[in-house]
C-alpha cells in the first residue's frame, strides 16, 4: 500500500516537473524572441521574428499583448517607414523615366516606338512585388503580439507612402509652374541633359532640340504623371492593410461558425 502511494507520488512529481519545464521552455523562447528585436535592422529580420511570435502564440493561450513593448512597436514602425521611403523613391524615379522620358525620347529623336504596356508593367513591378510581400506577412495576423507587430510595420510603410506621395505631387506641380514662368531654368536643364546624352548615346543632340523636346513631351505630361503616382501610392499603401483585415474577418467568421456548430452538436 505504502509502496503504491510512493510510486504514485513520484509519478505525479515527475509529471509536474515535466509540465513546468515545458512552460519554462515556452517562456524562454518568448524571451529569446523578444531579445532579438533590439538587433533588427531590416524587413526580413522582422519577418523572422513575426514568424517566431506566431509559433509561440499558437502554443500559449491568452498571451498578453504587452509582451510586445512600446520600444518594439517603434522599431517595427521605423523599419516599415524606411522601407516605404525606399519603395516610394524607386517608384517615383522609375515611373517618369519609363513612362515619359524613355519612350518619348526615342520617338522624338530616333523615330522609334516602344512597347508602352511592357514599360508600364516594369515601372509598377517593384511596388507590386513589395505589396505582395507585405500581404504575405499579413498571413501571420493571428495573436495579439503578431497583430501589434504587423500593424506597426504596415503603419510605418503607409505613413512613408502618404508623405512621399504628397511631397512629390506638390514638388512636380511647383516645378512645372516654375519652369513655364522661367524658361531659362528649363534651358539650363536641357543644356546639362545634352552633355550627358552625348556621352552615353551616339546621336547628335543639341540644347535647342532638347529644350523643345521638354516643352513638347515632358512638361505637359508631368502633371498627369504626378497625379497618377500619388493615387497609385495611396492605393498600394492601404491595400495590404485592407487585405489583412478582410482575411481576419473571414477567419473570425469561420471560427464563429465552427463554435456554433460545436455548441449545437
Amino acid at each position: 500500500m505504502n509502496a503504491n502511494l510512493n510510486n504514485q507520488r513520484d509519478t505525479n512529481q515527475r509529471d509536474f516537473i515535466h509540465t513546468r519545464n515545458q512552460g519554462n521552455d515556452k517562456w524562454n523562447n518568448l524571451s529569446f524572441a523578444q531579445g532579438l528585436t533590439g538587433n533588427t535592422r531590416n524587413i526580413f529580420a522582422l519577418l523572422s521574428e513575426i514568424q517566431r511570435y506566431y509559433v509561440i502564440e499558437s502554443r500559449i493561450e491568452e498571451l498578453p499583448k504587452e509582451y510586445f513593448t512600446t520600444s518594439q512597436i517603434l522599431e517595427y514602425f521605423r523599419v516599415g517607414f524606411k522601407r516605404g521611403l525606399l519603395e516610394s523613391f524607386l517608384f517615383v524615379i522609375i515611373v517618369p523615366f519609363l513612362q515619359i522620358i524613355y519612350p518619348s525620347f526615342k520617338y522624338y529623336f530616333l523615330a522609334v516606338t516602344t512597347n508602352i504596356l511592357l514599360l508600364q508593367i516594369l515601372s509598377y513591378s517593384p511596388i507590386v512585388l513589395s505589396t505582395i510581400f507585405m500581404i504575405y506577412i499579413g498571413r501571420y495576423y493571428q495573436g495579439s503580439m503578431t497583430k501589434r507587430a504587423i500593424l506597426a510595420l504596415i503603419n510605418g510603410r503607409i505613413l512613408a507612402f502618404i508623405l512621399k506621395g504628397i511631397l512629390f505631387y506638390f514638388l512636380i506641380q511647383w516645378f512645372v509652374g516654375y519652369s513655364l514662368k522661367n524658361p531659362n531654368v528649363l534651358y539650363v536643364i536641357a543644356d546639362y541633359t545634352s552633355w550627358i546624352v552625348n556621352i552615353f548615346i551616339d546621336i547628335n543632340t543639341n540644347t535647342e532640340g532638347l529644350y523643345k523636346y521638354y516643352y513638347v513631351y515632358v512638361i505637359p505630361t508631368l502633371r498627369d504623371t504626378a497625379l497618377k503616382i500619388i493615387w497609385t501610392m495611396m492605393l498600394f499603401a492601404v491595400f495590404p492593410y485592407l487585405t489583412i483585415f478582410f482575411k481576419s474577418s473571414i477567419n473570425r467568421s469561420k471560427k464563429s461558425k465552427i463554435k456554433k456548430e460545436y455548441e449545437n452538436y
